[in-house]
């Protein structure tokens, strides 16, 4: 059997899904001195950082998890979205749908492993 070469992967914010978008970021920055540094409020999402470089996402709940008590999200980011999905499924894992094609100029995908840990894929593209 023939090994497939590695998928290069890199770390990314985690992601916090918010039921109240922005009372969510404003905690964030009070409570703990985060900054927004970039802000997209039409998906609803913001990328916050601490000045000791610590990075978070937070994005609203979609409906279905909008009444989940709370939802992180690990992210990783890679060159080639649609490979690493395929490799989650192959070692077992359930991918979440193909690669999508966000209409904003990047992939991105989602997968869960086999314990049902959700994590979020990108590619190099995402803001």
């Amino acid at each position: 059997m023939t090994e497939s070469p590695p998928i290069p992967i890199r770390p990314r914010e985690t992601v916090i899904l918010a039921r109240d978008f922005d009372r969510l970021v404003t905690w964030y920055q009070t409570a703990l001195d985060f900054r927004v540094i970039k802000r997209f409020d039409e998906l609803p999402y913001a990328n916050l950082e601490t000045t000791g470089g610590v990075a978070i996402g937070i994005g609203a709940a979609p409906p279905e998890l909008a009444h989940a008590d709370a939802t992180l999200i690990a992210q990783i980011e890679t060159d080639d979205v649609a490979a690493l999905l395929q490799r989650v499924l192959a070692a077992g894992g359930a991918a979440q749908g193909p690669e999508r094609d966000s209409g904003a100029g990047f992939s991105f995908g989602s997968f869960r492993d086999p314990e049902g840990n959700s994590w979020w894929v990108v590619d190099a593209d995402c803001p």
